[in-house]
């Protein structure tokens, strides 16, 4: 389950994600995104330089089927079961710093 306030991203009143099958249960869309994702994974992932743009790539390339957010930069703070997503405002410059490691 994903925690957030006002989020764009939920169904009104609920912390289900907006999905393409709008599935509004949680454990069927949490079946869903593992079973497409795990599915996706075994395809070859967007080449890259390991850079944002190439993370935006592979997370579009894994979710898609799920999410037409699938890819694009987030734009709210989200938690998912109480442990909190890096901040939107330092997505680009962590993801960066990440592949410096």
């Amino acid at each position: 389950m994903y925690d957030a306030i006002d989020d764009p991203y939920t169904y009104e009143n609920s912390t289900v994600l907006v999905n393409k099958l709008d599935l509004r249960d949680q454990k069927e869309l949490d079946d869903y995104e593992a079973e497409i994702s795990n599915a996706r994974s075994e395809e070859p992932l967007p080449e890259g330089n390991l850079d944002f743009a190439h993370y935006c790539a592979i997370h579009h390339h894994l979710f898609q089927d799920v999410y037409d957010w699938a890819g694009k930069h987030r734009t709210v703070r989200i938690s998912k079961q109480g442990n909190p997503f890096c901040f939107p405002e330092h997505i680009e410059s962590q993801a960066c710093s990440s592949s410096l490691r």
